[in-house]
């Protein structure tokens, strides 16, 4: 059906979570069906799903079509969505598990100082240019003994076209 690789892992992991998640739910029914616990295995994996298709969406989309066509910012981009979506989750379960114990923000402190560091790495400093490879083509100097090669004459502008 799908040739490309990474869209069959995708569809396995899809897959996986779907029957894992239904196979939990008959569980948690047939167990302990005065106790919901299911839908923490259905929030919990569905984020790493999300992440996923996230990743995907934004390797797969053509190159005039991407968001980042950086990879650095792309990495980024999916950490900054799984952070944001855990810390999410961890609120929820924070405000119904223990809303007497506040705990979520230590999780979102701690990862929120790596992400913001991968942030700043990615957009904030400025990235030294990489050398000269081996392989990338020698320039020629031109000395003063050696003729200048002729100058272009610049580009005319092209003429506007009426407003209608």
């Amino acid at each position: 059906m799908f040739k490309d690789l990474s869209m069959r892992v995708f569809l396995i992991h899809l897959a996986a979570f779907v029957a894992g998640t239904l196979i939990c739910a008959a569980v948690n029914f047939w167990l302990t069906p005065n106790t919901l616990w299911f839908p923490w295995v259905l929030m919990g994996w569905g984020i790493a799903v999300a992440t996923h298709d996230l990743v995907l969406l934004l390797r797969k989309t053509r190159r005039r079509e991407r968001i980042f066509i950086d990879p650095k910012a792309r990495r980024f981009t999916v950490h900054l969505f799984a952070y944001a979506a855990v810390v999410l989750l961890l609120f929820f379960v924070n405000l119904t598990v223990t809303p007497k114990v506040w705990w979520f923000y230590w999780v979102a402190l701690g990862w929120g100082a790596g992400v913001a560091f991968q942030g700043w790495c990615t957009f904030g400093r400025s990235r030294p240019k990489p050398p000269a490879s081996e392989h990338a083509p020698a320039t020629k100097r031109v000395t003063k003994s050696e003729p200048h090669a002729p100058k272009r004459s610049p580009r005319k502008p092209r003429a506007k076209s009426p407003k209608h």
